[in-house]
C-alpha cells in the first residue's frame, strides 16, 4: 500500500532494463556495466587510515553536531578558498549525508506547495522527484547540444519572471558532461536578486575534470553568499567514496539555515569519524589524489572517445565528469538501443530518456570501469 503522495512520483523507467540485466547476470553472462556513476577507483589509502584512527575516538560514537563539526567546516572552508576563492562563515556551510540527500530536501525547505520549480531537461532525476514530492509546480528548461547544453538566459528570465521559487542547475553536468562559463552563474544570480528565486547548483562533479581545466562553479561568484543561492558538493566522486555518504552545501545563511532546520527534524547528522577523516584528507593529500584521479579518467575518456569515433558514434565533447553523452545511431529510441546493447553485446548503458524528454536520442556511458573493460565494451558494440 502506497501513500497518495508517492503516486505523484514518476515511474521507474528502467525496470525492464534492470530485470534483463539481473537475468543476464543470473545466467552467468559477462555483462560490462557502464551505466552507473559509481567510481571503481580505490579511495586514498591515507583516507582509509584516517578513518581507522578516527573510529577509536569515543566522541564519534555519540551524536555529532547536527550541522557538522566545526573542525570539518574549517577544512571545507580552506578547500573552498583554494578551489573557489571564497571563505564562508560557519553558518553558511552545512554538512550533508551526501549531496543527493541535501538536494532532495531543498524543495521541502524553501518551497511551499504550488510554488514553481524550474529544472533542467535532461537532468538528474532527483531534481524532478524532490520538487514533485514537495508539491511544487514543475517546469523545465531544455538543454540542447546546439547551445552546449547550457540554458538560454532569455528562457530562464521568462521562467523566473513568471513567478518561480526555485531554479536547479547542474554544472559540471550529469548526464551531458557539459560545463558552464562564469557568465551563466552571474546571470542566474542577477535573476535571483531581481525575482527572488532560489538558485541551486549541483556541483557533485566539481573536481572531476581534465588536468588544467578546472570548471567554473557558482561559488566563484563573489556575491553567492549574499544572494539567494546554494551550491552542493560531494566527496563521493572527489575521493571515490560513494558508499560513505558525506557532502556539504554552501550558500546564503538563510537558505543554509532553512535546510539545516529541516534536517534537524529528520536526521542526526553525519557520522563524526567520517567528518574527521575526510577533513584531514581535505587538508592533507586530497588534492594530490584528485590529480591522479583526473589523469585516470582522462585516459578512459580519450580511449572511449577514440574507439566510439571509429565506430561512427557521436560524443558530446567535454573535459568534465566521468560520463560520455553519446547519440543513439539512426532513429532508434534510447531505451530500445540500451536493451539491444544489453541483449546482443552484454553492455549496460543508461538510456537518455531516463533523464527527461530532451535526453531522448542519447545514451550515457559511465567511465567507471578499467580501460581494458571499456575497450572491450566498445569493441562489442561492433556486433550491433
Amino acid at each position: 500500500m502506497k501513500a497518495a503522495r508517492l503516486l505523484s512520483l514518476p515511474p521507474y523507467l528502467f525496470e525492464e532494463l534492470e530485470n534483463r540485466y539481473q537475468a543476464a547476470i543470473a545466467d552467468g553472462r559477462d555483462v560490462i556495466d557502464l551505466s552507473i556513476g559509481d567510481p571503481d577507483l580505490r579511495p586514498p589509502d591515507s583516507l582509509i587510515a584516517k578513518l581507522r584512527t578516527a573510529l577509536d575516538r569515543d566522541l564519534h560514537h555519540r551524536y555529532p553536531p547536527q550541522r557538522g563539526h566545526l573542525s570539518f567546516k574549517a577544512s571545507i572552508r580552506r578547500y573552498l578558498e583554494r578551489r573557489c576563492g571564497v571563505e564562508p562563515a560557519d553558518d553558511q556551510i552545512l554538512v550533508l549525508i551526501g549531496s543527493k540527500e541535501g538536494i532532495a530536501h531543498l524543495p521541502w525547505a524553501v518551497c511551499n506547495p504550488g510554488d514553481r520549480a524550474i529544472l533542467p531537461d535532461p537532468g538528474y532525476p532527483v531534481y524532478h522527484s524532490a520538487a514533485t514530492f514537495a508539491g511544487c509546480d514543475v517546469s523545465t528548461v531544455t538543454l540542447a547540444e546546439s547551445s552546449g547544453f547550457i540554458p538560454d538566459p532569455s528562457h530562464l528570465s521568462r521562467a523566473c519572471e513568471a513567478g518561480a521559487r526555485l531554479l536547479f542547475l547542474n554544472y559540471p553536468n550529469n548526464p551531458t558532461s557539459a560545463t558552464a562559463a562564469p557568465d551563466l552563474f552571474a546571470t542566474v544570480l542577477e535573476l535571483s536578486r531581481r525575482y527572488g528565486v532560489v538558485v541551486a547548483n549541483d556541483a557533485a562533479y566539481a573536481d572531476v575534470y581534465a588536468e588544467g581545466s578546472a570548471t567554473a562553479l557558482l561559488c566563484e561568484q563573489r556575491d553567492l553568499l549574499e544572494s539567494r543561492a546554494i551550491e552542493f558538493f560531494s566527496f563521493s566522486k572527489m575521493y571515490s567514496i560513494t558508499g560513505w555518504r558525506v557532502g556539504f552545501a554552501v550558500g546564503h545563511r538563510d537558505i543554509i539555515g532553512a535546510l539545516g532546520h529541516l534536517k534537524a527534524n529528520i536526521d542526526s547528522g553525519v557520522f563524526g569519524a567520517l567528518q574527521e577523516a575526510v577533513g584531514a584528507t581535505l587538508d592533507g593529500d586530497g588534492d594530490a589524489y584528485c590529480e591522479q584521479m583526473r589523469r585516470r579518467y582522462r585516459k578512459r575518456r580519450e580511449t572511449a572517445g577514440r574507439l566510439l569515433d571509429k565506430l561512427g558514434f557521436h560524443c558530446f565533447s567535454s573535459c568534465a565528469t566521468f560520463y560520455l553523452w553519446v547519440r543513439v545511431p539512426s532513429a532508434q529510441q534510447s531505451m530500445d538501443f540500451a536493451i539491444q546493447m544489453l541483449d546482443r553485446a552484454d553492455v549496460l548503458v543508461t538510456p537518455g530518456v531516463g533523464f527527461g524528454a530532451a535526453g531522448e536520442g542519447y545514451f550515457r556511458i559511465a567511465l567507471t570501469q578499467p580501460v581494458d573493460r571499456i575497450e572491450e565494451a566498445i569493441h562489442r558494440l561492433a556486433r550491433l
